[in-house]
């Protein structure tokens, strides 16, 4: 490829890639931004250039975007690759991922940085959703790998809420398990999941262990731990969720010490028709805010209402019937006398809950805001004070009045600064704001050495204009001084330099612009990869001399059909983009899913010269999907069909026969004296026996059988194109193979089966009550046999 086409090609991929790009000098300054990144940040492109991208980045990440930038320009690292906070349109924060990267200097072009800017917002409004259901669960989620049993990989961030501990400790320490849970209960847990990946880890291995909190006390925790299979069925990884037992008597005192501290009341109200009003129930702090007792309410609330404010007694009783009336949430402010401590502010906040007797109650809190009302006044009373300020107006070039802390200006430097004039308080405080924050010190600095020397002041240094724009400006200044030495003010100038700090050479910003971590390749009009970047070979394992000159079916799977690939570049031609799902073919072979956007780079006539790809593996996600339906369908414990699914299966399947006349037969099948091995054994053997049972019925049934469990120690079994003497015999199999199975410490069990075919027009419920006759009179037979329901016109030889 010629050097102009490479040059057009690394263009139109800056001015056209679908994620956000930017070129910066060293000091942060934007120098060159793509459409996407104007976009992302609602201005246009050109208003992003010689401004600082440190002014669209949320306030509080400001000062780790300026760490990080440092961090690459001090040599830490060849590309820094972080997440921050972007201000939206909307002045709204927006979550980035944000990856940059040295642009070396040339004998002609000072060193600069390429910042690749990707919208992640969905990602983590996903991810903060997902922490916020962890932090709200008393579930604590981890997971474990099967090859190192007892330590854990990973946590959810509500483990130190639950155990005192957070994440990091826990799993950043080898032997942690082994040192904070008792040497006991640590041997009996670690042979129980060893025995249970043993016999195949189906279902749900079930746990009950003690462990140290962090304060030192023990806390017993219940613990279900599952297994994460690959497509070959190998487990590759462990998933756990334990709660403490004792979590809601622990809740139980939290509220009490809740209601003990806070600083107001919790409360019950209720207030009958005839306008008659009780406090059925009433914190301690009843006192602290009326003056009166919980006991004194109990029966008449009229002393409470008699120390509410003169002026906002009505209010309140007003609030409170509109309240009672519609039922809607009460919320009020209002005032109390109180008889100890004079006038105080609260804000009521309940629910209403209509009774049979006609009376309303109110389930709420009262806050004592006196204090928050008071800091109200004083912000309002600044606010004031600053309006007031911001309406001075001063002509001239700049003076700096040190007596009076006052800073006058001229009409250019309002315009460099971007600051209208009358809104702005023209202190020194208020100059060093317009500053920016990584150039304040050193302004200072230098403000101070003038002061102190020979009362010159030269300084170029950055400013961060309102609207977010960076300029950088010279200025230069003269300090007048007293006959005792005290400086008395400064004048000055300001000179707008910003055109001396603009772009570097083109093409080192292009040669830096794969640098992502996202894989690239770009094709001309016809497909054939013209360039791929670092990450593509990376993930893909396709170098630049498999890949370039070669066209993206090198990639194919196999997996789509061709429409699909004719679907999506129809879509690219029409709209210009592309996006979506794609399974590809790694060069060893392995297939992968990722996460691709195709984007069409046209001429200034518009026909096609270029096709950009963008993507990125999303194997995992895909992992985590198919574990979440798995968990849906199946029954935890013995991972056979849970009853909803089963159900389903079974609606259809009855469809099926009766459209097609085909037979379909039911096995419903429950274990012999199940209730004496929980009774005697305890629970945790009852569930091993029946996932034994489950896994020995499995080996008997085809691959179109349905395995599903109705209910405790219940199954049914659906046998598709099977008639009743076909799944008599199936079920004389399952009862031998259970039969067979010798359990250490139960000894041998026994199930009972019935056996019923779908009969032409017969209800499923009818259906599945005949099956489940059969098997009832299997059990008065005797026990461990099976036994076919009669056809529903037939006579029940057995009395069912």
């Amino acid at each position: 490829m010629s050097e102009i086409c490479a040059i057009h090609g690394y263009a139109a991929l800056f001015d056209y890639a679908p994620v956000g790009l930017a070129e910066m000098d060293t000091e942060g300054r934007i120098l060159r931004a793509n459409a996407s990144l104007a976009a992302l940040l609602g201005c246009a492109t050109a208003d992003l250039v010689d401004a600082p991208l440190q002014a669209h980045v949320f306030p509080e990440d400001r000062a780790y975007c300026q760490s990080r930038r440092q961090v690459l320009l001090q040599g830490g690292c060849d590309h820094c690759h972080f997440e921050l906070r972007l201000l939206d349109p909307d002045g709204q924060p927006r979550w980035v991922e944000i990856t940059s990267s040295r642009i070396p200097a040339t004998a002609d072009c000072a060193e600069a940085i390429l910042v690749v800017i990707a919208d992640i917002a969905a990602r983590k409004a996903a991810e903060q959703r997902a922490e916020t259901l962890l932090r709200a669960s008393p579930a604590v989620i981890y997971t474990m790998s099967p090859d190192n049993l007892g330590v854990m990989t990973w946590m959810s961030p509500n483990a130190e809420t639950v155990t005192g501990w957070t994440p990091d400790q826990v799993t950043g320490e080898p032997d942690w398990l082994a040192t904070h849970v008792p040497a006991e209960d640590y041997r009996r847990s670690f042979a129980q999941i060893q025995r249970w990946l043993a016999e195949g880890g189906q279902g749900v291995c079930h746990l009950s262990y003690r462990q140290r909190r962090s304060d030192g006390r023990w806390q017993w925790l219940e613990d279900q731990v599952t297994a994460i299979r690959d497509a070959q069925g190998a487990v590759v990884e462990l998933v756990g969720a334990f709660q403490d037992v004792g979590a809601r008597l622990e809740t139980e005192r939290h509220l009490e010490k809740i209601a003990h501290n806070l600083p107001g009341v919790i409360y019950q109200y209720q207030q009958y028709p005839d306008g008659r009003g009780l406090f059925p129930y009433a914190s301690e702090g009843m006192t602290e805010v009326y003056g009166v007792t919980p006991e004194a309410v109990m029966r008449d609330a009229s002393s409470v209402f008699e120390v509410i404010h003169p002026d906002d007694v009505d209010l309140v009783v007003a609030s409170i019937e509109a309240s009672m009336r519609s039922l809607e949430p009460w919320r009020q402010r209002y005032r109390v006398r109180h008889p100890e401590r004079g006038e105080i502010w609260l804000e009521g906040h309940a629910s209403p809950e209509a009774m049979d007797d006609g009376s309303v109650l109110w389930h709420g809190v009262l806050l004592d805001i006196t204090e928050r009302v008071r800091a109200e006044e004083a912000l309002h009373q600044r606010e004031q004070e600053l309006a007031e300020a911001q309406r001075i107006a001063h002509v001239g070039n700049w003076v700096s009045d040190f007596v009076r802390n006052e800073i006058r200006g001229s009409d250019e430097v309002f315009r460099i600064f971007g600051i209208r004039r009358g809104e702005w308080p023209g202190t020194h405080e208020a100059f060093l704001q317009t500053v920016h924050p990584e150039d304040r010190e050193r302004v200072q600095g230098e403000i101070n050495a003038a002061l102190a020397g020979n009362g010159c002041f030269d300084s170029v240094h950055r400013v961060l204009r309102p609207d977010g724009r960076e300029r950088v400006v010279h200025e230069r200044g003269y300090v007048e001084f007293d006959d005792h030495g005290r400086a008395l003010r400064m004048a000055g100038t300001v000179q707008d330099i910003t055109d001396r700090h603009r772009m570097e050479q083109e093409q080192r910003l292009l040669a830096a612009t794969f640098d992502s971590s996202q894989a690239i390749f770009i094709t001309d009009a016809e497909g054939t990869i013209q360039r791929v970047n670092a990450t593509f070979t990376e993930l893909t394992g396709f170098t630049d001399a498999d890949a370039v000159g070669s066209n993206p079916r090198i990639m194919n799977s196999g997996c789509q059909e061709p429409a699909f690939y004719e679907e999506m570049f129809r879509t690219v031609r029409e709209r210009g983009h592309w996006s979506g799902e794609v399974w590809n073919r790694r060069k060893d072979g392995r297939i992968f899913p990722l996460h691709e956007i195709v984007t069409a780079i046209r001429d200034t006539e518009g026909a096609i010269d270029y096709y950009i790809a963008v993507f990125h593996d999303i194997s995992r996600q895909k992992e985590l999907e198919a574990a979440l339906e798995h968990q849906a369908f199946y029954d935890p414990l013995t991972d056979a069909a849970n009853r909803g699914h089963f159900e389903a299966v079974l609606e259809q399947e009855a469809q099926r026969a009766q459209r097609y006349q085909q037979p379909c037969s039911l096995v419903m099948l429950d274990l012999d004296h199940f209730k004496r091995i929980n009774d005697t054994h305890g629970h945790d053997v009852g569930d091993e026996v029946l996932r034994r049972v489950v896994h020995a019925s499995r080996e008997r049934l085809r691959g179109t059988d349905v395995l599903g469990r109705w209910g405790g120690e219940e199954f049914m079994v659906l046998l598709p194109g099977t008639d009743a003497e076909a799944a008599a015999r199936v079920a004389e199999d399952l009862r031998r193979q259970v039969a067979a199975l010798d359990f250490e410490r139960v000894g041998r069990v026994t199930i009972s089966l019935g056996v019923a075919q779908c009969q032409r027009g017969e209800a499923i419920k009818d259906w599945i009550k005949r099956a489940d006759d059969a098997m009832y009179a299997a059990k008065r037979e005797g026990r461990n046999q099976v036994q076919p329901a009669p056809a529903p016109d037939a006579p029940d030889a057995h009395g069912i």
